[in-house]
């Protein structure tokens, strides 16, 4: 499971981090294995932006019936797909009757320095 951990003013942007921060902008913590093949492992930290519309072939945010993830978005048969970055993880088809909740596009793993030490408030 995902969750939100920090909010956007704990980010510091020495030097420009990604462009510009926004109120659009969030971190979330991946928790989990299957994305490793994409350089996102347990615990990573993630910046996260909903403010654009997901495209195939980008890393995602997302909830397949309720079940957060993070995952390459996809198209597979004419039908999004969420497609893990690690052996053993199976492609998810989004089928008719399933929910998809596209929460943001992964935009950068962040290193421990872009994040505030005192980010507790």
């Amino acid at each position: 499971m995902q969750q939100a951990i920090l909010d956007v003013r704990d980010v510091v942007q020495p030097g420009g981090l990604v462009g510009a921060v926004s109120l659009h902008t969030y971190i979330v913590r991946a928790c989990g294995e299957g994305m490793t093949q994409a350089g996102i492992h347990d615990c990573d930290l993630l910046l996260v932006d909903r403010s654009e519309l997901a495209s195939p072939g980008e890393i995602v945010v997302a909830a397949l019936n309720g079940e957060p993830l993070i995952r390459r978005l996809a198209i597979v048969d004419g039908s999004f797909a969420l497609q893990a970055a690690s052996d053993g993880f199976p492609t998810l088809k989004v089928e008719e009757g399933d929910e998809l909740s596209i929460w943001g596009v992964v935009r950068q793993r962040l290193l421990g320095r872009d994040v505030a030490q005192d980010a507790r408030g």
